[in-house]
């Protein structure tokens, strides 16, 4: 269940920082930037150069149609979270496994197959455009040739699926990956588009919210008899 949490906070912390980085490019905070300090420790901290985070304000401000390290860095650290424990927890939880299937139906093996590349590639990469080498998915396309099937297609629409939804009907995913025509040098982006990949990482923080509700933590007999011995204690 931790892990799960850990990846909706992952998908939280995509959506905050992309506000903020809107907000950051739609005024200009540079002027409000005051010296901090971060406690890092009973008697220590750590202080925070205000000059460097005020060139970072006006920079983003001022270059707002840009690519800037603030919107590289919470979009790529959060899809790495996302996709990376979404694939652990594929593989090591069942009974979550069993869950995804139930609720992805046939898409389930495509689903898989997408999220295990997307993980390898954001595992492998170290530039920025997120180029990919050839251990992110040489051994993946050897396996889907052998099974006679390179070409992986999640076209997935909620309203067919989730009786729980209640958003546009026309809501849906749609990735598909030719895996026999990926070669090294490929930017993810080529592969996937942002937008798959946003509604993507929203599919998968949806996942574990419908889990959750579906399988709610039992809270442990101890904290629950210690709530009742209180409140007998009070009535004496």
């Amino acid at each position: 269940m931790k892990n799960i949490q850990l990846l909706q906070s992952y998908y939280r912390f995509l959506s905050l920082g992309k506000y903020l980085e809107f907000l950051i490019q739609s005024k200009d905070f540079s002027k409000e930037v005051l010296d901090i300090a971060i406690v890092t420790g009973e008697k220590s901290h750590f202080g925070i150069r205000s000059s460097l985070v005020k060139n970072l304000l006006k920079q983003i401000h001022e270059k707002a149609d840009q690519k800037n390290i603030f919107w590289y860095l919470v979009e790529i650290s959060a899809f790495r979270g996302i996709f990376g424990i979404m694939r652990e927890l594929l593989e090591n939880n069942e009974k979550f496994k069993r869950f995804v299937v139930s609720r992805l139906y046939e898409h389930y093996f495509d689903f898989e197959q997408i999220i295990r590349l997307i993980r390898n590639i954001l595992s492998h990469t170290t530039t920025a455009d997120l180029i990919i080498k050839n251990d992110a998915f040489i051994k993946q396309r050897d396996f889907l040739i052998y099974a006679k099937n390179p070409v992986v297609s999640f076209k997935f629409s909620y309203a067919d699926y989730w009786k729980e939804w209640q958003g546009n009907k026309k809501y849906w995913l749609d990735v598909t990956i030719s895996f026999n025509k990926l070669k090294e040098g490929d930017s993810l982006f080529d592969i996937i588009s942002l937008h798959q990949l946003y509604i993507l990482a929203e599919l998968c923080y949806n996942l574990c919210e419908v889990f959750r509700l579906q399988y709610p933590v039992k809270k442990p007999i101890k904290t629950i008899w210690k709530k009742v011995s209180k409140k007998y204690h009070n009535k004496k």
